[in-house]
């Protein structure tokens, strides 16, 4: 089992690619409207990355009662999710100054958003276990964030945003996919019914297949309707998709690098999609 209980590994630090890419997607979209409100931005991202840094590290906490741990590991699991309380009451302060500017509708978003990161593993929700982690984040990492970030920076909304969240979305789907098919025997085993572990790992690797497909798929559409200045670099991040792609058919114990390359290839994707925001390219 890998150990969880170490602070590092419980703060889970490639996972904040989603949180840094999501708030800087919903920036730049900011920016390039014609936005210079710098302060709002930096608070954004700040906000984002804390939120995420607190959802990783309270995490491990329910997983206590379903899985073998001595002492000295429940001890740290139990610091790592004070600390993450901590980091979540600074995140709420942060959003709460920005509601002060923004109004009422950030702090409708606000509270979701809480309520949804604390739902993931906490209180009687857990929709973790419910299977439906790989939706609502979805939902809440990728349109919500994305769509919230654009909106404490530009002040308004409008619906190529949330066209241009897709991809975002469906890659931060695909990067918690693919921690449910590398823990699939461990979660099995302890009886943590993720929706991999509901529909069996073959299930779960159609879907990973699936979502990669629907993120170049949503990608063209956005090119062909011209809200996409551009799509073929985009194309070209195929080319970091063999490895992860390799290891879904691989043995447990050589799949522990699952999630860390398609965490590489939601980074790389991301940095692309950006630039492609940003210069009109073919």
């Amino acid at each position: 089992m890998i150990d969880k209980t170490a602070f590092v590994r419980a703060l889970r630090p490639f996972s904040l690619i989603v949180a840094i890419a999501t708030c800087g997607l919903g920036i730049s979209l900011a920016l390039l409207e014609g936005s210079e409100n710098i302060w709002l931005a930096s608070l954004v991202m700040i906000t984002g990355v804390l939120l995420q840094m607190a959802v990783n590290l309270i995490n491990d906490y329910r997983d206590i009662s379903s899985q073998q741990f001595t002492p000295v590991q429940q001890q740290a699991i139990n610091r790592n999710t004070r600390i993450g309380w901590i980091v979540m009451l600074l995140a709420i302060s942060l959003g709460l100054y920005m509601v002060s500017i923004m109004g009422w509708p950030l702090l409708l978003l606000g509270v979701i958003g809480v309520f949804g990161a604390w739902g993931y593993t906490g209180g009687q929700i857990n929709y973790k276990e419910r299977g439906l982690g790989i939706l609502l984040v979805f939902l809440l990492m990728g349109v919500m964030l994305i769509g919230g970030s654009y909106y404490v920076v530009a002040g308004t909304y409008h619906w190529n945003i949330f066209w241009l969240s897709l991809p975002f979305s469906l890659l931060s789907s695909l990067l918690l996919l693919s921690n449910e098919l590398r823990d699939y025997e461990e979660d099995l085993a302890a009886g943590i019914k993720t929706l991999s572990v509901r529909l069996g790992y073959a299930v779960g690797v159609k879907l990973y297949y699936w979502l990669v497909a629907l993120i170049y798929i949503v990608s063209v559409l956005l090119y062909q309707a011209d809200i996409l200045h551009g799509v073929v670099l985009l194309l070209v991040t195929v080319l970091v998709l063999w490895q992860p792609l390799k290891l879904l058919n691989a043995p447990h114990k050589q799949r522990y690098r699952l999630t860390l390359l398609t965490g590489r290839f939601y980074f790389i994707y991301s940095v692309v999609y950006i630039v492609t925001v940003w210069i009109p390219l073919p």
